[in-house]
């Protein structure tokens, strides 16, 4: 039987910032140590089943409550920079605009910055899975920019969730053209050198180059060209 709670496919997902329409998010004060912030955001795609949802974000100066990190994330820094730090205040982690970071599910830490911050995301949050308790969050967010340029590998995993759901590798693409094919599952792109076209199933063809994003919900049937010397970060959710 078709499943009424899966969302529309609603085709190739260019993440484009430029013409992000934000929307005002309301606030809890108790989320926060800091004065309440303002923030915004806008979901391209989100999928209450698995708790996938990618979009754009932004705040102004904050720092939020300690605590567990509320699920496994991957972003894109666009404009500003923050810090992740410790029950201590002691900083563990560092980003800046161009970076992408990881962050793994409950990690105890709190995020900090000062002056305005935007970032592309895509968070995976279960619904109705217990938080574990970590006594640390030593190796839980890292900064990916650079990590797998200077290998030699097709392919390196750079992120593996707890869970086994949710994976970023780098790729280094060879220049091949794909035939169409059905996606199986939810992929973020992030194309850093190079570049590639996606074609749907119209025969629409997206042209990504350095810098862009793209989200491929599962279910669309696409063609793949990629010229040489192709570099990207793929998430993979297979929750």
């Amino acid at each position: 039987m078709p499943d009424d709670t899966a969302p529309e496919h609603p085709g190739i997902l260019r993440i484009d910032p430029a013409h992000a329409v934000m929307q005002p998010l309301e606030l809890d004060p108790a989320d926060f140590q800091s004065p309440l912030p303002v923030q915004h955001y806008v979901p391209f795609f989100e999928d209450e089943r698995i708790g996938l949802a990618v979009g754009i974000w932004d705040t102004t100066t904050m720092q939020e409550a300690f605590g567990p990190y509320p699920g496994d994330e991957f972003i894109t820094v666009l404009d500003g920079s923050f810090a992740m730090v410790d029950a201590a205040g002691d900083r563990l982690a560092e980003g800046r605009a161009g970076d992408s970071v990881t962050f793994r599910n409950a990690i105890p830490t709190s995020w900090k910055q000062e002056g305005y911050l935007r970032k592309i995301y895509l968070t995976l949050v279960p619904p109705g899975a217990e938080t574990p308790v970590l006594a640390s969050a030593q190796g839980g967010v890292t900064v990916l920019s650079g990590k797998g340029l200077a290998g030699d590998g097709s392919e390196v995993t750079l992120f593996s969730n707890d869970a086994g759901t949710m994976t970023v590798t780098f790729r280094r693409h060879a220049e091949a053209v794909q035939p169409a094919m059905r996606t199986v599952a939810p992929e973020l792109c992030r194309i850093l050198t190079g570049g590639m076209v996606l074609t749907d199933a119209a025969g629409q063809a997206h042209v990504l180059g350095p810098g862009d994003h793209v989200f491929l919900p599962a279910g669309l049937t696409i063609g793949r060209a990629t010229r040489a010397g192709t570099t990207a970060y793929h998430v993979h959710v297979t929750a």
